[in-house]
């Protein structure tokens, strides 16, 4: 008999439900059943379908949870900002690289599942104004010493940090630093140049 799960509010119930089916999803696919996700929450399987009704519900609440860059931009805003630019900017790929991982390694599934990805009114294609803004204040006032304005450099650190970490691309694994060091070294004054 499965033990009677501890009290918790239906939001904690559900969000404790999805932290636990996420890498179910990825290790089973579609094949997921609730019984699994039951067993692997420590709950009774009517418990699962009381939080979603329906298995599409929950697999479409993972794919909210995945996608949701909240817990991402919370990290981003905990860099220190009085770290340099490199470090600060390293730390933000670093946090960005692990979030774009956690949707890259389930968007697969999530599109055999047939869920769909939460659609954001406020986005700007595949630009998340949220993490933008955050990479905007991890910059500060070191955009004075880029050539480029900032809005393009957080799209050059946004655009490796995705190729360095999506199967598809052909850059290969990079680094936080190493995809810093490419975009800085390629934005960043240079008064050696300059004078030439």
């Amino acid at each position: 008999m499965t033990p009677r799960a501890p009290a918790m509010s239906p939001e904690d119930r559900r969000s404790a439900i999805v932290d636990v089916t996420i890498p179910l999803l990825r290790e089973h696919g579609s094949a997921l059943t609730t019984k699994q996700v039951a067993e692997a929450a420590g709950i009774a399987e009517g418990t699962v379908f009381r939080a979603f009704g329906t298995k599409d519900d929950l697999v479409q609440a993972c794919a909210t949870a995945v996608f949701d860059s909240t817990p991402a931009v919370a990290a981003l805003r905990g860099i220190d900002p009085e770290l340099p630019l490199d470090a600060r900017l390293t730390a933000g790929v670093a946090v960005m690289q692990a979030h774009v991982e956690r949707i890259v390694g389930l968007i697969s599934v999530l599109h055999h599942a047939g869920a769909r990805p939460p659609v954001d009114p406020k986005r700007r294609g595949s630009s998340d104004p949220a993490v933008d803004a955050a990479f905007t204040d991890l910059v500060g006032p070191d955009a004075a010493t880029l050539r480029k304005p900032v809005r393009e450099v957080i799209g050059l650190l946004q655009l490796l940090t995705l190729s360095s970490v999506h199967p598809l691309m052909s850059t290969g694994r990079l680094d936080p630093a190493e995809i810093v060091d490419v975009v800085l070294d390629g934005t960043r004054h240079h008064p050696d140049r300059e004078t030439r």
